[in-house]
């Protein structure tokens, strides 16, 4: 069954993906962009894709109750854990220069709220088996990004899909693997074309920006796992999560 969706922005599946016990699982996890014009039509699809508990990552100030159209459906269990206080890509808040450090510095001081990382991993853990966990954030950029290097992390899913996973918030697939397959394979990216400057710079600051986070999580603590057994969430819910996104 194909994800139809055309009234929210930057949605996609998490299933699919390398590991060592197979690839992840479709219809488990989706992540996304705000909710608050999705339509009925678009409604009624992710319905029947399974979608029954939805995760909203803004912050209290961004009215998540008043603007995530899911908040009030009786057939979705909803619950607001704020992972950063701001959507660090809108327009007001995105530096014009320095952009890479920018985001390396906020998405770490994300990673460092053990509080909503517990709290998001307890609620992704009591779904049921047929019930498939919608998250998201304003842009399903940076947010949603880390809770999705978190979740793949979890279940070993290799560096590089991350990175892609990741990075298909700012281009077409095609072009992200080439990019990010050049890149984990060399460390170097390719240079900018004069008609894609923008679109280059964009999309090596992102890499770079979660490749380096991602590596950061490793060097310090040995694996995603071990960085969310460091936050103290619950081997129960580790495992969990683990299988609903396996089995």
């Amino acid at each position: 069954m194909k994800l139809d969706i055309h009234s929210i922005a930057n949605i996609r599946d998490l299933g699919g993906y390398d590991t060592p016990l197979g690839p992840t699982v479709a219809h488990r996890f989706l992540r996304c962009g705000s909710t608050s014009a999705v339509n009925a039509r678009d409604l009624k699809n992710l319905q029947r894709w399974g979608v029954r508990r939805v995760l909203d990552l803004r912050s209290a100030g961004e009215s998540p109750r008043a603007t995530c159209r899911f908040a009030h459906l009786p057939w979705v269990t909803w619950e607001n854990v704020g992972l950063y206080d701001v959507d660090i890509s809108s327009p007001t808040m995105m530096p014009a220069h320095d952009t890479h450090n920018y985001l390396v510095t906020s998405y770490l001081h994300m990673l460092a709220t053990d509080d909503a990382i517990r709290r998001a991993f307890a609620f992704c853990a009591e779904a049921q088996r047929d019930e498939c966990v919608l998250f998201h954030c304003a842009a399903g950029m940076d947010r949603t990004g880390m809770l999705a290097l978190m979740l793949l992390g979890l279940v070993d899913v290799p560096r590089e899909q991350i990175v892609a996973d990741y990075c298909y918030s700012f281009g077409q697939k095609r072009t992200v693997d080439k990019v990010v397959r050049a890149y984990c394979s060399t460390g170097a990216t390719p240079e900018a074309k004069r008609h894609g400057d923008f679109f280059a710079y964009l999309l090596r600051s992102r890499m770079e920006a979660v490749s380096i986070v991602y590596d950061t999580l490793v060097a310090n603590h040995g694996s995603v796992r071990a960085f969310l057994e460091s936050c103290k969430v619950p081997y129960a819910h580790l495992e969990a999560v683990r299988a609903h996104l396996l089995n």
